[in-house]
């Protein structure tokens, strides 16, 4: 069963030697709660640093890397699943027991390489469900799928049911935005949401401070919450975040346009007496 856009849709084709996985599991089985609702993830992330490469297949066009995870999924039940995140699945929980030495990595890293001609890292652990990540999209076991979609909307969360709601122009946007700009902003996108981060070059040190008092102001007068986290090494001057429904609005980033609107208007009336 396949969930997400059709760019990835090739994950049906996916599959993978879970031995390893399951004997780990089983190793495991005395010291777990609830071992059913325990899965083994291999996680698979690019080797890059913001980073572009050649895509051959588009005449030598420039292409920036992949920075989603590519998840190997399996249950105690020898149900598997092989998906895309948005987050590394074990930062958002931490792994129970990790697998340091992964005999099958091989599998594992010649599948990412098959997807997206770059080399990864990859680690191997032991997590409870629900996973807390978005996925854009996940192929796998049907019968365990409908089972933790249906969980997810009891609970009202999004993990695996995520995959849903992103097609072929939600994919694109995310891609976009994951590690990206808007306007004056450095974007990241995280399972927090969707992170700005306003980096004005322009401005001179001593300046910084009052700007930033500007940003912070606005961003109290569009109700918005700062970042968590400055993963940039730019000039930042102020953060906030938006939440994930953002990214399927037709008016994409409404608030933050009038946000560093009104921001520039307000520096270019403060520049006349400083």
């Amino acid at each position: 069963m396949y969930i997400g856009p059709e760019k990835y849709k090739i994950m049906e084709t996916l599959d993978f030697d879970s031995s390893e996985l399951i004997a780990f599991l089983e190793s495991k089985k005395e010291r777990l709660d609830v071992y059913h609702r325990h899965v083994a993830v291999v996680t698979c992330y690019g080797n890059y640093s913001q980073s572009t490469y050649i895509d051959s297949s588009s005449s030598g066009k420039e292409k920036k890397s992949n920075n989603f995870y590519l998840n190997f999924i399996v249950t105690p039940s020898n149900e598997k699943l092989v998906g895309l995140s948005i987050s590394q699945p074990m930062l958002k929980s931490p792994a129970i027991y990790k697998l340091q030495d992964l005999k099958s990595a091989e599998q594992f890293s010649d599948t990412y390489y098959r997807l997206f001609a770059e080399t990864c890292a990859l680690q191997c652990g032991i997590i409870k469900l629900p996973m807390k990540t978005r996925f854009i999209a996940i192929n796998g076991d049907e019968s365990f799928l409908n089972k933790e979609i249906y969980r997810e909307k009891v609970m009202n969360t999004e993990s695996f049911s995520f995959a849903q709601r992103v097609n072929d122009a939600i994919l694109e946007r995310l891609e976009k935005y994951k590690d990206g700009t808007f306007d004056m902003c450095r974007v990241i996108i995280n399972d927090e949401g969707i992170n700005f981060f306003v980096v004005d070059k322009s401005l001179r040190d001593d300046h910084v401070p009052l700007y930033s008092e500007v940003i912070a102001l606005l961003r109290k007068k569009y109700a918005l919450t700062p970042a968590r986290f400055f993963p940039v090494n730019e000039k930042v001057i102020g953060s906030f975040v938006l939440g994930f429904d953002s990214i399927f609005s037709d008016e994409l980033f409404t608030q933050v346009s009038k946000l560093l609107k009104e921001y520039s208007m307000i520096k270019e009336n403060l520049s006349k007496y400083i």
